[in-house]
């Protein structure tokens, strides 16, 4: 028996049988994807967004990562010789791209702005007298009335050129990176505090772990011996060379005060503090060292950090180039393995901190750091 047609219709399947959909789909299989485009939109099943052509981004051109401690030579930057355009690329690439960038630099990085450094050739500090050294031991600066003089007369000198510096290229290239968000942390071992004059730098402190981070302390500040009371560096209270007052040593003047209060009230004396500027001497121990100490262990166990720049440093100061070396063996060998670490100086890296690094240095850049604001 035969249904009548509109019955028939009623018992057929909800959805077509599977010979019909492969049917469907190969009406459409001869048909140009440009064709089959166009007749969506003729039969508004697609609202055309933008066109493609217009749209299309092209995949960036993948830089090859160059074998361990390789050496780029900027010095006649921007003119790099052709057998060293693949190492410039890959620099250029990495200081675009990388988004958590970690910076550890040394005084070369301040010598633009004229404040010396201390262990380079030509113009350190310890090259121009042995005396210098003697100045940041604290076991020598207060064992006899010249060294104090000396010691006195350099923190003014240091002092008066901090203040008057300007920021420098390589400055301004770190605040640019603050600025974009990809400057996780800078170690900087300088005591100028030229950091601080950069205007994203100085927003960023309010963090948990402060984005600047000063190895061995500032010179724009001053400390207590004994009540610890931390005031702003005054030039004038350490300058005694031309006195006869023998105040050698600056006495804390809030202890003073004090003295005077109790010997008032007739309460016995507890002595009077002397004051030095706030920084990090040798064969002594850093007052925020446990600190600093957190912030280390937190970075080298970070899996976002991309980038190591090691800068304005020869690594000389032990503590310093283990921090170096810990990050980037952990960059090359921890969680992150894909990281990269270069190594800019103005003078090659010693024999032994490259037996010290290993393989762990993709790139030795030779030449003034300045020129990385270009870059970017």
């Amino acid at each position: 028996m035969v249904l009548p047609r509109s019955e028939h219709n009623q018992n057929l399947p909800l959805t077509p049988p599977t010979s019909l959909r492969k049917k469907q789909n190969n009406k459409n299989a001869n048909i140009s994807p440009k064709l089959l485009l166009e007749d969506l939109l003729q039969n508004d099943k697609l609202s055309p967004i933008s066109s493609p052509e217009k749209n299309s981004v092209k995949r960036p051109r993948t830089i090859r990562r160059p074998k361990p401690n390789s050496l780029l030579s900027i010095e006649n930057y921007p003119e790099i010789k052709p057998s060293q355009k693949s190492l410039n690329d890959y620099l250029k690439s990495i200081l675009i791209s990388c988004h958590e960038i970690i910076v550890v630099a040394g005084a070369g990085i301040s010598t633009h702005a004229g404040i010396p450094d201390f262990r380079s050739k030509q113009n350190g500090l310890y090259t121009q007298s042995k005396k210098n050294k003697s100045l940041m031991d604290l076991n020598m600066i207060y064992s006899n009335e010249a060294t104090t003089l000396q010691f006195n007369d350099l923190m003014v000198s240091l002092h008066e050129k901090s203040i008057n510096a300007k920021l420098t290229p390589f400055h301004k290239f770190l605040d640019k990176l603050a600025y974009q968000k990809r400057l996780k942390r800078i170690y900087t071992q300088n005591i100028d505090s030229l950091e601080k004059k950069m205007e994203h730098i100085s927003a960023e402190q309010k963090t948990k772990f402060p984005i600047l981070v000063q190895l061995h302390g500032s010179i724009e500040n001053t400390k207590c011996s004994k009540c610890n009371n931390i005031r702003s560096f005054n030039p004038s209270r350490f300058q005694h060379s031309n006195n006869n007052t023998g105040n050698l040593i600056p006495s804390c003047l809030e202890c003073e005060e004090m003295e005077s209060v109790r010997a008032i009230a007739g309460v016995r004396s507890k002595g009077v503090g002397v004051i030095r500027p706030t920084i990090t001497l040798y064969n002594e121990v850093h007052t925020e060292g446990d600190s600093i100490a957190n912030i280390i262990n937190y970075d080298t166990k970070l899996k976002s950090i991309d980038l190591l720049i090691i800068v304005g440093t020869m690594l000389s100061i032990p503590h310093v180039r283990k921090l170096c070396r810990n990050m980037a063996y952990s960059m090359k060998h921890g969680r992150r393995k894909k990281g990269n670490v270069i190594f800019i100086c103005n003078e090659p890296p010693t024999q032994s901190i490259l037996n010290e690094f290993g393989d762990n240095i993709d790139l030795i850049v030779l030449g003034d750091c300045q020129s990385l604001y270009e870059y970017i």
